[in-house]
């Protein structure tokens, strides 16, 4: 059984894109998953690198991560590790 406690943590490549960050934060949004924290690194390969920590259910984060992968610039989404705490 998930409850809301589960900690997911959440990598993604993107191609460096104007308004791509707008389009992530609001696939979250949209599927009231609330980002904890959030880093990005912008590498000179043309690349952006995101590490995004968030808490909820399994569920929730499965449908979100299937529609990230939708977005054109997206390359890689990844969950890294999810524990309950």
């Amino acid at each position: 059984m998930t409850t809301n406690n589960d900690m997911h943590i959440i990598t993604i490549v993107t191609r460096n894109s104007l308004r791509v960050l707008q389009r992530i934060s609001g696939l979250f949004s949209r599927y009231s998953v609330n980002i904890d924290q959030m880093s990005i690194f912008s590498g000179q390969d043309g690349l952006s690198y995101f590490s995004v920590i968030v808490y909820s259910d399994d569920h929730s984060v499965q449908k979100l991560t299937n529609q990230l992968n939708k977005i054109v610039e997206v390359c890689d989404v990844r969950i890294v590790n999810h524990k309950h705490f």
